[in-house]
């Protein structure tokens, strides 16, 4: 008899997220896959204003605590994944509207929850001496 096993993602808060009263809906809100399948994510806000959109990996770490872990930015329509993403994961689509993070054959090691944000452009700083 064979047991296929199942992969469980969440997409935190599943309800909106206000930012700055900024609403970012994330969707779905849990995603039950097998291993090997692709997993999209997607994250919607709508306002041109926010031309960055961040995502997040909050899973499990050594010895049972939690980490937070940044997979990349989309700035406008280019993408930026982090090095210890590359190669499975993906951000596609306009970070002034709805973006989608995209899991390629997912693993057990993607089981966690996942968080977009969004984020202004903000000017330089300058130090005030």
């Amino acid at each position: 008899m064979m047991i296929e096993s199942m992969l469980c993602l969440l997409l935190a808060a599943g309800a909106d997220l206000v930012l700055t009263a900024l609403v970012v809906q994330q969707t779905p809100e849990m995603v039950f896959t097998h291993p090997g399948r692709e997993v999209v994510l997607d994250c919607y806000h709508g306002d041109n204003d926010y031309p960055y959109m961040l995502w997040y990996q909050f899973g499990s770490a050594a010895g049972g605590g939690r980490v937070m872990a940044l997979i990349g930015l989309l700035s406008y329509e280019s993408p930026s994944v982090e090095k210890d993403f590359q190669g499975g994961f993906r951000l596609t689509g306009d970070a002034r509207g709805e973006a989608q993070l995209r899991i390629s054959s997912v693993n057990s090691t993607d089981a966690a929850e996942y968080f977009c944000a969004a984020r202004r452009h903000s000017g330089s700083c300058q130090r005030r001496s």
